[in-house]
């Protein structure tokens, strides 16, 4: 039985979290007062509490997400959304459409890029929505839907 996984990426929240953090370093240096040959931080500054929050903020995101720790899990005749809580099992045969919802404006290489994977199961009145960005290796993940919406075919 083989297995594919997917897991969910978490670039997003590093990238921010560093970019706040700099913004900070560089906005307290900036607003600092040296005098006497010291250096004081000045803390009674909006800018420096509303950076902190979004700080704040981010490294919570960061935290609850690395701790779900989400995966898609790809085997011959189901998929598995799994995190560390948990996990949903859908067979194959309970999928009974697949929709891909494409990015609005951007063309690359002559298409546009897909946003959305969308399945429709038995025993479900909504569709089920993936984003496909949130995990690595987006090409294969597509791939692998993609598979899979020419076998129910």
């Amino acid at each position: 039985m083989s297995e594919k996984i997917f897991k969910f990426k978490l670039d997003f929240y590093y990238k921010s979290l560093i970019i706040y953090f700099i913004f900070l370093v560089i906005y307290v240096i900036i607003r600092g007062n040296f005098s006497e040959e010291k250096f004081y931080i000045v803390f009674k500054d909006p800018i420096i509490y509303i950076t902190v929050i979004f700080i704040i903020i981010t490294l919570i995101g960061l935290i609850i997400n690395a701790m779900r720790n989400r995966q898609i899990i790809f085997y011959d005749d189901k998929i598995v959304f799994k995190n560390r809580f948990g996990e949903r099992e859908i067979f194959k045969d309970e999928i009974l459409a697949v929709k891909f919802s494409r990015e609005r404006g951007k063309v690359i290489d002559g298409h546009r890029k897909i946003r959305l994977v969308k399945l429709k199961l038995k025993n479900r009145k909504r569709w089920l929505r993936i984003r496909i960005i949130d995990y690595y290796d987006e090409r294969k993940l597509i791939k692998e839907f993609k598979l899979l919406k020419h076998k129910e075919i």
